[in-house]
């Protein structure tokens, strides 16, 4: 089925499958068994439902899409799967109709920040990640995200480490992933709830947090959401934000998520098209002083 809505305000390794006939947590302690039901509209606060959904965000034809979706049918622990997108295609159909997701057209066309809030705010669930086309998620991701979730605290979002991949899902190690998975191992150590100070050192020195394997509580978020100001970095910009806010993250140091770089990606063109590196300095001039913002955002550069 595809649905047709209208954006909100503004405001893509695979292992072994997982058994996909456990319940959700989550649903269970709502329903008793896990919920299937169909995006109804945008939610927030109260509205809220306290179930979780992957909501696939796809644009354009990426021959990695039936790939990111049969990994969020795999999962270990049962979930909804919707695709949104603002480009919509006989492609996209297809793949969210053969793996039973439903599909949501976004009719406005605004950029990406719009097209992530909206996906973020279509449906009613408290829980959402917002999936990447070119990505895939292990077995266990959202076992383990719903865990970290039910430790006693209070945090609006959780995330987990990735591993960089080639085309095939092999793992891969570039230099500038290496870069990354060292700021966290030295800022973040073992620490499932880091504190402030040692999540504001990790978002420091580039953006390490894969945006791909962030889980919202949309409960705990208020009005959130992505920034227009920003096309490439609006992630980055964003877990600033949320610290800064007062808001705290809760998160798994396992690889659970297979991060794909090439030619194809958003990242990329934004980094042949000069967007990467003028957004970089923007957020490094937030953070840090000059000059040391403008000598950090030039080593950064130098790893793409």
């Amino acid at each position: 089925m595809i649905a047709y809505a209208r954006a909100p305000n503004e405001l893509g390794l695979l292992a072994n499958q997982g058994d996909s006939d456990h319940a959700n947590p989550v649903d269970q302690e709502i329903n008793g068994r896990p919920r299937k039901d169909a995006p109804d509209g945008s939610a927030r606060g109260a509205d809220l439902d306290q179930r979780h959904t992957f909501v696939l965000m796809a644009y354009g034809d990426s021959p990695f899409l039936s790939g990111c979706l049969e990994s969020l049918r795999t999962q270990s622990l049962a979930s909804t799967v919707v695709v949104t997108t603002s480009t919509p295609s006989r492609f996209i159909e297809s793949a969210a109709k053969a793996h039973g997701a439903e599909l949501i057209v976004n009719s406005c066309r605004k950029g990406i920040a719009a097209d992530w809030n909206f996906a973020l705010t279509t449906t009613r669930a408290r829980y959402v990640t917002l999936a990447h086309q070119d990505d895939i998620y292990l077995p266990l991701f959202l076992e383990r995200t719903l865990e970290l979730f039910s430790l006693p605290s209070d945090r609006a979002m959780c995330f987990t480490g990735y591993q960089e991949v080639d085309d095939l899902g092999r793992r891969l190690s570039s230099k500038i992933s290496r870069v990354k998975h060292f700021l966290e191992w030295a800022t973040l150590g073992s620490a499932r709830l880091p504190q402030w100070i040692r999540l504001r050192a990790f978002l420091s020195f580039g953006d390490p947090l894969a945006c791909s394997s962030v889980t919202f509580d949309r409960q705990k978020l208020g009005e959130f959401a992505f920034s227009s100001d920003f096309s490439c970095n609006l992630d980055w910009d964003a877990w600033l934000r949320l610290l800064d806010g007062g808001h705290l993250f809760v998160r798994s140091p396992e690889r659970l998520v297979g991060r794909r770089h090439n030619p194809l990606t958003a990242t990329s063109r934004s980094i042949r098209d000069g967007t990467r590196r003028r957004e970089d300095l923007l957020l490094f001039r937030r953070v840090w002083p000059r000059p040391i913002s403008d000598v950090l955002a030039l080593a950064y550069t130098a790893g793409y």
